[in-house]
Protein backbone atom coordinates (compact mmCIF):
# COMPACT_ATOMS: atom_id res chain seq x y z
CA UNK A 1 0.00 0.00 0.00
CA UNK A 2 1.20 3.28 -0.82
CA UNK A 3 1.75 5.66 1.24
CA UNK A 4 3.13 9.41 2.17
CA UNK A 5 3.87 11.75 4.69
CA UNK A 6 2.28 15.33 5.04
CA UNK A 7 2.77 17.68 7.94
CA UNK A 8 4.03 14.93 9.88
CA UNK A 9 1.15 12.51 9.48
CA UNK A 10 1.34 8.85 7.50
CA UNK A 11 -1.51 8.59 4.78
CA UNK A 12 -2.64 6.27 2.43
CA UNK A 13 -5.81 8.31 0.55
CA UNK A 14 -4.47 9.61 -2.75
CA UNK A 15 -8.09 11.01 -3.46
CA UNK A 16 -7.75 14.91 -4.91
CA UNK A 17 -10.46 15.80 -2.58
CA UNK A 18 -8.74 13.88 0.48
CA UNK A 19 -5.46 15.91 -0.21
CA UNK A 20 -6.77 19.07 -0.99
CA UNK A 21 -8.85 18.78 2.33
CA UNK A 22 -5.18 17.99 4.70
CA UNK A 23 -4.40 21.66 2.46
CA UNK A 24 -2.36 20.28 -0.04
CA UNK A 25 -1.96 22.57 -3.15
CA UNK A 26 -1.75 21.20 -6.61
CA UNK A 27 1.67 21.30 -6.80
CA UNK A 28 2.54 18.81 -3.74
CA UNK A 29 -0.84 16.87 -5.34
CA UNK A 30 0.98 16.03 -8.60
CA UNK A 31 4.11 15.32 -6.34
CA UNK A 32 2.41 12.23 -4.22
CA UNK A 33 0.52 11.13 -7.43
CA UNK A 34 3.78 11.24 -9.47
CA UNK A 35 5.75 9.24 -6.69
CA UNK A 36 2.54 6.86 -6.40
CA UNK A 37 3.14 5.83 -9.71
CA UNK A 38 6.96 5.68 -10.10
CA UNK A 39 6.85 2.67 -6.82
CA UNK A 40 4.16 1.59 -8.97
CA UNK A 41 6.15 1.39 -11.76
CA UNK A 42 9.05 -0.12 -9.71
CA UNK A 43 7.04 -3.15 -8.85
CA UNK A 44 6.98 -4.61 -12.19
CA UNK A 45 10.99 -5.45 -11.34
CA UNK A 46 10.19 -6.49 -7.88
CA UNK A 47 6.97 -8.97 -8.94
CA UNK A 48 9.33 -10.51 -12.01
CA UNK A 49 11.98 -11.12 -9.22
CA UNK A 50 9.62 -12.60 -6.54
CA UNK A 51 8.25 -14.98 -9.48
CA UNK A 52 12.03 -16.39 -10.30
CA UNK A 53 12.57 -17.04 -6.53
CA UNK A 54 9.30 -17.71 -5.06
CA UNK A 55 6.37 -18.88 -7.10
CA UNK A 56 8.16 -20.48 -10.05
CA UNK A 57 10.32 -23.64 -7.85
CA UNK A 58 6.60 -24.13 -6.15
CA UNK A 59 5.01 -23.93 -10.24
CA UNK A 60 8.24 -26.58 -11.01
CA UNK A 61 6.91 -28.77 -8.04
CA UNK A 62 3.37 -28.45 -8.83
CA UNK A 63 4.02 -29.83 -12.72
CA UNK A 64 5.96 -32.64 -11.08
CA UNK A 65 3.79 -33.75 -8.14
CA UNK A 66 0.85 -33.44 -10.17
CA UNK A 67 -1.58 -32.64 -6.52
CA UNK A 68 -3.95 -30.21 -5.71
CA UNK A 69 -2.45 -29.46 -3.26
CA UNK A 70 0.81 -28.51 -4.44
CA UNK A 71 -1.03 -26.62 -7.61
CA UNK A 72 -2.89 -24.50 -4.78
CA UNK A 73 0.45 -24.08 -3.53
CA UNK A 74 2.10 -22.54 -6.37
CA UNK A 75 -1.44 -20.06 -7.02
CA UNK A 76 -1.57 -18.94 -3.74
CA UNK A 77 1.63 -17.63 -3.78
CA UNK A 78 1.51 -15.90 -6.85
CA UNK A 79 -1.87 -14.43 -5.06
CA UNK A 80 0.26 -13.26 -2.54
CA UNK A 81 2.96 -11.68 -4.77
CA UNK A 82 0.19 -9.82 -6.50
CA UNK A 83 -0.88 -8.37 -4.00
CA UNK A 84 2.74 -7.18 -2.28
CA UNK A 85 3.80 -5.83 -5.59
CA UNK A 86 0.81 -4.40 -7.08
CA UNK A 87 0.81 -2.47 -10.92
CA UNK A 88 -0.64 0.50 -12.28
CA UNK A 89 -3.99 0.10 -13.58
CA UNK A 90 -3.27 0.79 -17.01
CA UNK A 91 -0.31 -2.05 -16.86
Amino acid sequence: MFKYIYKGASHSNTSAEYMQSLGMDQEQIDSVLNQQQFELGQNAEKRKAAYIAESDPLFMEAQFDGTAQSQQKWQDKVAEIKARYPLPENA
